[in-house]
């Protein structure tokens, strides 16, 4: 099923862009990571803001992680001239506020946990670091 619903949100992903494939499997990592954390904070909702505070950092994250790899893949892979570049960085600094906005309203008019909000944006890092061992391991395997 897990398989099934990866190559679900990569044919997605690949529909919207993300013609490679590195950073396609890296974001839809992201993508199923939050996916299986929202039912959780959904279940533990009653704990407290705790778990609903951990989803609405990790769906911000995920929101942010996933514009932001869209636009370095046009940087990088794409001939850019200026105008691009001006776009692509009055997204980037709209996108920068309305996050800012999105946390000052989660810590300031709800309340919510700020350790538990900083665990889910860090889900990030946490997919990262294992998308980069993932690679790492494959890379050893097929040396070996």
């Amino acid at each position: 099923m897990a398989g099934r619903l990866s190559h679900g949100v990569e044919a997605k992903l690949y529909k919207r862009g993300f013609t490679q494939p590195a950073v396609r499997r890296l974001i839809t990592w992201q993508v199923l990571v939050t996916l299986a954390v929202l039912p959780a904070g959904v279940l533990f909702f009653w704990l407290g803001l705790w778990p609903l505070a951990f989803v609405a950092g990790s769906l911000l994250a995920t929101f942010n992680f996933y514009f932001l790899a869209k636009s370095l893949q046009q940087i990088v892979f794409v001939k850019y001239d200026r105008q691009l570049l001006v776009s692509v960085l009055l997204r980037f600094y709209g996108r920068l506020g309305i996050t800012a906005v999105a946390l000052f309203l989660l810590i300031v008019w709800c309340r919510v946990p700020v350790v538990a909000l900083v665990a889910g944006l860090s889900t990030v890092v946490a997919t990262i670091v294992v998308w980069g061992g993932a690679r790492l391991f494959e890379q050893n395997a097929k040396e070996a």
